[in-house]
This record gives C-alpha cells, sequence and structure tokens, in this order.
C-alpha cells in the first residue's frame, strides 16, 4: 500500500500489489450460485464459502385445521382459531364436521351436558329429569310395655322426630310394633291402632279380632301378633315432625298391650327429596 513517502513514479507498482492482496483475501467472497449463502469455515477472519441452504430451514408456515395466519415472508403470526372461537367463561368448541367446529355456550346452572343429533354440535344443555332420592333417615326403637284399658286411644311410647329439608320433600314412615290383646270374657277380643303425625291422624289404623276360648278355669282369649305398616306421608312442612303410634281396646273388660315381654318396636322415617 503506497505511504507518504513512496515515489509517485512507483505507485502503479505499489497499486497493482495492493489490488493483488486484496484479490486473494477477498477470493471466498467471490462466486457462488443463485440460492447459495455466505458461510463462516472457521474463526480466522476473512473465512468464508458459499453453501446451499439447508432444505431443513423453513421457507414458509401454512395454517391447518384450528389454525390461522401463516405466510412464507416478513413476520409470521399463527393464531388458535379454537381458542378465539371462545369468548365466555365454561364455553366448549365441539366438532360439526370433519375438520370443523363451533362454539357451543355454557348452560345454566345445574344443567348437564346431552348428546342431541338435532343440534349443530351434537351436543346442548338441559336441565336433568328430576328423580328421588333419600334425603335422611332416622330410625328409633321402643321395647318399654305399654297397656292400655280403655277406648281412648294412648301413646304407645314410640315415636320418632325428623325435620325436612324441603317442603316439597316427602316422608316414607316404616313402622313394625308387636302388640296382644288380653279378655276374660267368652265375647270376641280386638283392639284399634293408628299412627299420627304431630296431633295429626295419618288415616292409617288398623284392628284385630281373635276368636275366644272356652277353658275350665273361665274364658280367656289372648292374641299375640305385631303390626307392620309403610306409607308415605306429604307434610308440606320444614319443620321438625313427631311421628307416633298409639293404641286402645275395641270395648270393657279388654286390655291391649304393645312390646310385651320387652319386644322391640322400630319405627323408621325416611325423607324422600323431590
Amino acid at each position: 500500500m503506497p505511504t507518504s513517502a513512496s515515489l509517485v513514479t512507483n505507485l502503479p507498482a505499489d497499486f497493482n500489489t495492493f489490488g493483488q492482496a486484496v484479490d486473494t483475501s477477498m477470493a471466498q467472497l467471490k462466486g457462488g450460485t443463485t440460492g447459495q449463502i455466505l458461510s463462516k469455515t472457521s474463526a480466522t477472519d476473512m473465512a468464508f464459502t458459499w453453501t446451499t441452504a439447508n432444505p431443513g430451514d423453513i421457507t414458509g408456515v401454512t395454517a391447518g385445521t384450528g389454525i390461522s395466519g401463516g405466510g412464507t415472508s416478513g413476520d409470521v403470526t399463527v393464531t388458535n382459531s379454537m381458542a378465539t372461537a371462545m369468548t365466555t367463561k365454561g364455553d366448549l368448541v365441539p366438532a360439526t364436521g370433519s375438520g370443523a367446529f363451533s362454539r357451543l355456550g355454557v348452560g345454566t346452572n345445574n344443567q348437564v351436558l346431552t348428546a342431541d343429533s338435532t343440534a349443530a354440535t351434537g351436543l346442548k344443555w338441559a336441565t336433568p329429569a328430576s328423580s328421588s332420592k333419600i334425603g335422611q333417615v332416622i330410625t328409633a326403637t321402643y321395647s318399654t310395655q305399654y297397656s292400655n284399658a280403655t277406648t281412648t286411644y294412648g301413646d304407645t311410647g314410640l315415636t320418632a322426630t325428623i325435620t325436612p329439608t324441603a317442603a316439597s320433600s316427602k316422608i316414607f314412615v316404616i313402622i313394625t310394633q308387636p302388640y296382644a290383646t288380653i279378655k276374660n270374657s267368652i265375647t270376641a277380643v280386638g283392639g284399634f291402632w293408628e299412627v299420627l303425625r304431630d296431633a295429626t291422624s295419618l288415616g292409617i289404623t288398623a284392628a284385630e279380632q281373635s276368636i275366644y276360648m272356652t277353658g275350665a278355669s273361665g274364658n280367656l282369649q289372648i292374641s299375640i301378633l305385631g303390626w307392620s305398616v309403610s306409607y308415605m306421608d306429604s307434610p308440606s312442612s320444614t319443620s321438625a315432625l313427631v311421628y307416633k303410634t298409639q293404641i286402645k281396646a275395641d270395648a270393657a273388660s279388654t286390655t291391649v298391650y304393645t312390646s310385651t315381654g320387652s319386644r322391640k318396636a322400630t319405627i323408621t322415617l325416611m325423607e324422600i327429596l323431590a
């Protein structure tokens, strides 16, 4: 390279020498074919070479099902179309056909997702059909003997209390109670039994009549049996309800008993939800 001290007559030769050196160091930058790219061959200065682009490099982005955007140049933006189709909390995006989908808005509280071939998405939100189920079960037992020698109903001691959770609930009542009747007479012996909710008779009654027997020591009729009943009550209440049984004799000189010999009586109350 000529310097400030170089003679003018030497400049052509000096420039010629400089050009040859530049041509040698930049030789790797010359040439190449269409589509090739310049690549470093080492960390050495001016160490370049022309090479064919790797076929795996991205040359374009094509959006598929559920994706939008793409392109072959510039900034490429890709969007999830299924995500943008959803606008509200709880939305679903079911298929409507091959490679197609549509938004299904969320249903209302307590609805369930139901298959429906007539709907565009094949699905719909629907209120489930009502079905009865047990809300609570109360059971009580009583095994103390009770007797009544009058024709007026008296409480046997068998009782249970339930508080319905809804006024629309029904109460299923199941009662099993042993009893006995005794009468020292040659006429038939009998007694009556009923079920009450608080002070209201449910109209569930039973009557027992037995034949009589004559013996050398007198006439004595004895009947040892048991009552059993199941009943669906509709109290329309959310207050505490007391269910109980009562018995009475059918006539004078008759005595009726429950839980003779400490036999156990049982009452079960089940709340049936609407």
